[in-house]
Protein backbone atom coordinates (compact mmCIF):
# COMPACT_ATOMS: atom_id res chain seq x y z
CA UNK A 1 0.00 0.00 0.00
CA UNK A 2 2.78 2.40 0.95
CA UNK A 3 4.61 1.61 -2.31
CA UNK A 4 1.46 2.38 -4.32
CA UNK A 5 0.98 5.71 -2.55
CA UNK A 6 4.64 6.59 -3.08
CA UNK A 7 4.45 5.71 -6.79
CA UNK A 8 1.32 7.84 -7.17
CA UNK A 9 3.01 10.74 -5.38
CA UNK A 10 6.05 10.54 -7.67
CA UNK A 11 3.84 10.43 -10.78
CA UNK A 12 1.72 13.40 -9.66
CA UNK A 13 4.81 15.39 -8.73
CA UNK A 14 6.30 14.77 -12.17
CA UNK A 15 3.05 15.65 -13.95
CA UNK A 16 2.75 18.92 -12.04
CA UNK A 17 6.33 19.94 -12.76
CA UNK A 18 6.20 18.84 -16.42
CA UNK A 19 4.53 20.18 -19.51
CA UNK A 20 3.58 18.47 -22.75
CA UNK A 21 4.22 19.64 -26.29
CA UNK A 22 3.13 18.45 -29.71
CA UNK A 23 5.18 19.24 -32.78
CA UNK A 24 5.98 18.39 -36.37
CA UNK A 25 9.31 16.82 -37.30
CA UNK A 26 11.03 16.78 -40.69
CA UNK A 27 14.47 15.47 -41.52
CA UNK A 28 16.90 13.74 -43.82
CA UNK A 29 17.90 10.08 -43.44
CA UNK A 30 21.25 8.66 -44.46
CA UNK A 31 20.41 4.98 -44.40
CA UNK A 32 22.31 1.79 -45.09
CA UNK A 33 21.68 -1.93 -44.82
CA UNK A 34 24.23 -3.92 -42.89
CA UNK A 35 24.50 -7.24 -44.70
CA UNK A 36 25.67 -10.71 -43.73
CA UNK A 37 26.55 -13.11 -46.55
CA UNK A 38 26.46 -16.88 -46.62
CA UNK A 39 29.08 -17.17 -49.37
CA UNK A 40 32.70 -16.08 -49.15
CA UNK A 41 33.69 -13.32 -51.52
CA UNK A 42 30.17 -11.86 -51.77
CA UNK A 43 31.11 -8.69 -49.89
CA UNK A 44 33.87 -8.05 -52.45
CA UNK A 45 31.48 -8.09 -55.41
CA UNK A 46 28.42 -6.49 -53.78
CA UNK A 47 28.94 -3.26 -51.83
CA UNK A 48 26.42 -0.91 -50.23
CA UNK A 49 26.54 2.82 -49.54
CA UNK A 50 24.25 5.38 -47.93
CA UNK A 51 20.80 5.95 -49.36
CA UNK A 52 19.39 9.44 -48.79
CA UNK A 53 15.70 9.62 -47.89
CA UNK A 54 13.34 11.66 -45.77
CA UNK A 55 11.44 11.43 -42.51
CA UNK A 56 8.35 13.41 -41.54
CA UNK A 57 5.82 13.07 -38.76
CA UNK A 58 4.59 14.14 -35.33
CA UNK A 59 6.31 14.07 -31.94
CA UNK A 60 4.80 14.35 -28.48
CA UNK A 61 7.08 15.32 -25.60
CA UNK A 62 6.46 15.28 -21.86
CA UNK A 63 9.30 17.18 -20.22
CA UNK A 64 10.06 19.05 -16.96
CA UNK A 65 9.47 22.78 -17.21
CA UNK A 66 13.16 23.32 -16.61
CA UNK A 67 16.04 20.83 -16.76
CA UNK A 68 15.49 17.14 -16.22
CA UNK A 69 14.35 13.79 -17.50
CA UNK A 70 11.30 13.35 -19.72
CA UNK A 71 10.05 11.23 -22.58
CA UNK A 72 9.14 11.49 -26.25
CA UNK A 73 6.79 9.51 -28.50
CA UNK A 74 6.72 9.82 -32.28
CA UNK A 75 4.75 8.77 -35.35
CA UNK A 76 6.98 8.99 -38.42
CA UNK A 77 7.05 8.19 -42.12
CA UNK A 78 10.67 7.22 -42.77
CA UNK A 79 12.58 6.08 -45.85
CA UNK A 80 15.30 3.48 -45.35
CA UNK A 81 17.39 1.29 -47.63
CA UNK A 82 20.78 1.49 -49.32
CA UNK A 83 22.50 2.22 -52.59
CA UNK A 84 24.60 -0.56 -54.07
CA UNK A 85 27.09 -1.67 -56.70
CA UNK A 86 26.85 -5.30 -57.85
CA UNK A 87 29.90 -6.52 -59.78
CA UNK A 88 29.11 -10.23 -59.43
CA UNK A 89 28.95 -10.33 -63.23
CA UNK A 90 31.95 -8.24 -64.36
CA UNK A 91 30.53 -7.99 -67.88
CA UNK A 92 27.38 -6.29 -66.63
CA UNK A 93 28.00 -4.30 -63.44
CA UNK A 94 24.79 -3.12 -61.79
CA UNK A 95 24.24 -0.06 -59.61
CA UNK A 96 21.14 1.39 -58.04
CA UNK A 97 19.31 1.60 -54.74
CA UNK A 98 16.78 -0.18 -52.52
CA UNK A 99 14.09 1.95 -50.90
CA UNK A 100 11.67 0.99 -48.12
CA UNK A 101 8.92 3.29 -46.85
CA UNK A 102 8.28 2.67 -43.15
CA UNK A 103 5.89 3.85 -40.49
CA UNK A 104 8.04 4.16 -37.35
CA UNK A 105 6.94 4.52 -33.72
CA UNK A 106 9.94 5.71 -31.66
CA UNK A 107 9.85 6.01 -27.88
CA UNK A 108 12.77 7.79 -26.22
CA UNK A 109 13.80 8.91 -22.77
CA UNK A 110 15.09 12.45 -23.04
CA UNK A 111 17.25 14.55 -20.73
CA UNK A 112 17.33 18.30 -21.26
CA UNK A 113 19.65 20.87 -19.72
CA UNK A 114 18.09 24.34 -19.91
CA UNK A 115 20.37 27.38 -20.29
CA UNK A 116 17.88 30.19 -20.59
CA UNK A 117 16.47 30.43 -24.11
CA UNK A 118 18.95 27.74 -25.20
CA UNK A 119 18.83 24.10 -24.23
CA UNK A 120 20.79 20.95 -24.99
CA UNK A 121 19.38 17.44 -24.85
CA UNK A 122 20.29 13.80 -25.23
CA UNK A 123 17.95 10.90 -25.91
CA UNK A 124 17.93 7.12 -26.00
CA UNK A 125 15.19 4.61 -26.63
CA UNK A 126 13.61 2.07 -28.92
CA UNK A 127 11.52 2.05 -32.08
CA UNK A 128 9.18 -0.27 -33.95
CA UNK A 129 8.54 0.00 -37.68
CA UNK A 130 6.30 -1.44 -40.39
CA UNK A 131 7.23 -1.36 -44.08
CA UNK A 132 4.42 -0.01 -46.26
CA UNK A 133 6.26 -0.66 -49.52
CA UNK A 134 9.67 -1.33 -51.02
CA UNK A 135 11.44 -1.32 -54.35
CA UNK A 136 14.79 -1.93 -56.01
CA UNK A 137 15.84 0.49 -58.75
CA UNK A 138 18.50 -0.38 -61.34
CA UNK A 139 19.96 2.98 -62.36
CA UNK A 140 21.75 1.45 -65.37
CA UNK A 141 18.70 -0.03 -67.10
CA UNK A 142 16.21 2.26 -65.22
CA UNK A 143 14.17 -0.83 -64.28
CA UNK A 144 12.14 -0.94 -61.06
CA UNK A 145 11.32 -4.11 -59.12
CA UNK A 146 8.70 -3.91 -56.37
CA UNK A 147 9.59 -5.62 -53.10
CA UNK A 148 7.48 -8.68 -52.32
CA UNK A 149 6.65 -9.31 -48.68
CA UNK A 150 5.78 -12.95 -48.11
CA UNK A 151 4.62 -12.53 -44.52
CA UNK A 152 3.76 -9.88 -41.93
CA UNK A 153 7.09 -10.45 -40.19
CA UNK A 154 8.94 -9.49 -43.39
CA UNK A 155 7.57 -5.97 -42.98
CA UNK A 156 8.46 -5.55 -39.28
CA UNK A 157 11.54 -3.69 -38.06
CA UNK A 158 12.61 -2.72 -34.55
CA UNK A 159 15.76 -1.51 -32.83
CA UNK A 160 17.21 1.25 -30.69
CA UNK A 161 17.90 5.00 -30.98
CA UNK A 162 20.59 7.35 -29.71
CA UNK A 163 20.45 11.09 -30.30
CA UNK A 164 21.00 14.65 -29.15
CA UNK A 165 20.65 18.26 -30.18
CA UNK A 166 19.83 21.87 -29.37
CA UNK A 167 16.61 23.65 -28.38
CA UNK A 168 15.76 27.30 -29.02
CA UNK A 169 13.11 28.97 -26.88
CA UNK A 170 11.74 25.47 -26.05
CA UNK A 171 9.99 25.53 -29.42
CA UNK A 172 12.53 24.81 -32.17
CA UNK A 173 14.78 21.74 -31.96
CA UNK A 174 17.69 20.79 -34.19
CA UNK A 175 18.91 17.26 -33.63
CA UNK A 176 20.74 14.20 -34.85
CA UNK A 177 19.80 10.59 -34.31
CA UNK A 178 21.34 7.18 -34.98
CA UNK A 179 19.19 4.07 -35.06
CA UNK A 180 20.16 0.45 -35.47
CA UNK A 181 17.72 -2.24 -36.49
CA UNK A 182 17.87 -5.54 -34.65
CA UNK A 183 15.85 -7.46 -37.24
CA UNK A 184 17.88 -9.38 -39.83
CA UNK A 185 15.59 -9.44 -42.83
CA UNK A 186 16.07 -12.36 -45.22
CA UNK A 187 16.34 -10.88 -48.70
CA UNK A 188 16.71 -14.31 -50.29
CA UNK A 189 19.20 -13.26 -52.98
CA UNK A 190 21.04 -10.20 -54.12
CA UNK A 191 19.01 -8.19 -56.66
CA UNK A 192 20.51 -9.75 -59.81
CA UNK A 193 22.44 -12.76 -58.59
CA UNK A 194 21.90 -15.99 -56.64
CA UNK A 195 23.79 -15.16 -53.44
CA UNK A 196 21.68 -15.50 -50.26
CA UNK A 197 21.90 -12.49 -47.96
CA UNK A 198 20.40 -11.03 -44.79
CA UNK A 199 20.27 -7.34 -43.92
CA UNK A 200 19.37 -4.95 -41.09
CA UNK A 201 18.64 -1.21 -41.15
CA UNK A 202 21.09 1.41 -39.91
CA UNK A 203 20.03 5.07 -40.16
CA UNK A 204 21.70 8.38 -39.31
CA UNK A 205 19.34 11.34 -39.47
CA UNK A 206 19.36 15.12 -39.11
CA UNK A 207 16.04 16.70 -38.17
CA UNK A 208 14.19 19.90 -37.36
CA UNK A 209 11.27 19.94 -34.91
CA UNK A 210 8.79 22.78 -34.46
CA UNK A 211 6.54 22.62 -31.40
CA UNK A 212 3.24 24.22 -32.36
CA UNK A 213 1.16 23.24 -29.30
Amino acid sequence: MKKSVLSLFVFVSFAVSAYSQLGVKVGVNMANEMRSYTMSGASETFSTNNFTGYQVGLVYQLMPKKSGLGCELGLMLSQKGSSYVDSTDVSAVKSGYRQFDYVDLPFNLRYRLSLGFLGVYGSAGIYAGYALSGKTVDEISTSIKSESFQAFTDRVDYGYNLGGGLELFKQVQIGVNWSRGLVKRTDGVLPWSTLPVKSSNHVFSISLVYMFW
